[in-house]
């Protein structure tokens, strides 16, 4: 394993972590648990909203498969750092095959979560 497989394994780890709590509905942790960049965009009472918005329709996560990581340096609209972007194909009760994009920022040793989409 090089460090960038190592690297991208620890920002999976981190991605699947913070999914679980998107899972369980449980918005308040998953918005303590994202980088300072995400928190400094959005308040913990518009993240509830906006996300139960958008996962409350689709109904529970059935199966999640990694499809791939891209490092990069450069995000718009946030500081130069290290970042990955991470994508999975996953099957909801009401919508199967939808691409949900995890974009992490390198957080001291860690990866948290700097952004969240699903098409």
């Amino acid at each position: 394993m090089t460090s960038g497989d190592a690297s991208a394994s620890l920002s999976q780890d981190a991605a699947r972590a913070w999914l679980r709590l998107l899972d369980k509905a449980d918005w308040d942790a998953s918005w303590r648990a994202a980088a300072g960049v995400f928190q400094s965009q959005i308040t913990a009472a518009q993240w509830a909203s906006t996300v139960q918005a958008v996962r409350g329709p689709l109904g529970a996560a059935s199966s999640r498969v990694f499809q791939n990581v891209t490092s990069t340096s450069a995000l718009p609209g946030v500081p130069a750092g290290d970042y990955e972007i991470i994508q999975y194909r996953t099957d909801f009760a009401s919508k199967a095959g939808a691409i949900e994009t995890i974009t992490l920022a390198r957080d001291g040793d860690g990866w948290k979560v700097a952004g969240y989409f699903i098409k």
